[in-house]
């Protein structure tokens, strides 16, 4: 007979719960409601981002590349779509979700682009051609 003991305590989930993730991390416990998850990849000569953004439109986003730092913005407000209805119950409401994060290398910020679809936000940055020259390697026979 095999006993398979789980290795986390009882302990774990209230540090989550107390906003201490796991394996030393700072993300907070579940989803922040001001942030919005990210990924990053790097591919040989650009960097993309993608970051979930649902319910909001093209217009209520802002995406800024700067010093090494992509910073997302986005702002929706649900009562000003429906401001003359009265309302029995009212559980939507103004939202506002900010993410930055440094990019791991320079890009090029004016040649950048971003597309939404399906509340997925896909940002590619090209990366900057690498301005260290170390010259031409000539082999020795």
């Amino acid at each position: 007979m095999v006993i398979i003991m789980n290795r986390n305590s009882p302990f774990d989930e209230i540090e989550q719960f107390l906003g201490r993730a796991p394996f030393g991390g700072d993300r907070t416990w579940g989803r922040d409601l001001r942030a919005t998850d990210i990924d990053v990849a790097e591919y040989d000569d650009e960097f993309v981002v993608m970051a979930d953004l649902p319910g909001y439109d093209r217009e209520d986003i802002d995406v800024r590349a700067t010093e090494g730092r992509l910073t997302i913005t986005a702002e929706h407000d649900a009562a000003s779509e429906d401001a003359d209805r009265r309302y029995l119950r009212r559980e939507r409401r103004h939202e506002s979700v900010t993410r930055s994060v440094d990019l791991p290398g320079p890009v090029v910020d004016e040649d950048a682009s971003a597309t939404y679809r399906h509340g997925v936000l896909t940002i590619t940055l090209p990366k900057a051609a690498d301005e260290t020259d170390d010259g031409h390697r000539i082999d020795v026979a």
